[in-house]
């Protein structure tokens, strides 16, 4: 009778294994998305300020995962990938361009993509897409 205990919890453990290393992504929606010049450096930005909705939905995503990495995409574009030193709660967020812009996409092209096309995706880094 132990085995078959045994085989059971096996067989519960081996179904649940998919489940667990299934990534979760959240769609995010901007309420703008407005493209600029960080200032300091000159490198490109595109600054998002996000529906209430999504603000909930980052900061609930974010919250479990400080210390891991994440990415934000748009329209299958990866924008950054990141390690969240702290649950992302605001109500906005900048996104800066890497050393080749945002995919070889300019800001302005990446602003008028998160309106016109509904947002973000945000998911956990190892996801693939």
């Amino acid at each position: 009778m132990p085995l078959m205990k045994h085989l059971a919890c096996a067989a519960a453990l081996a179904l649940s294994l998919p489940l667990a290393a299934h990534a979760e992504t959240v769609t995010l929606q901007a309420a703008s998305a407005t493209p600029s010049a960080d200032p300091h450096t000159g490198a490109r930005v595109v600054d998002v300020a996000l529906k209430p909705e999504s603000q909930k939905a980052l900061a609930d995503f974010t919250r479990n995962r400080v210390g891991k990495r994440i990415q934000l995409r748009s329209n299958g574009v990866l924008l950054t990938s990141a390690t969240l030193q702290s649950p992302l709660e605001g109500d906005s967020f900048r996104i800066t361009a890497g050393e080749h812009g945002f995919a070889g996409k300019s800001a302005e092209d990446i602003a008028q993509g998160i309106m016109k096309d509904g947002g973000l995706t945000v998911d956990d880094e190892n996801t693939a897409k």
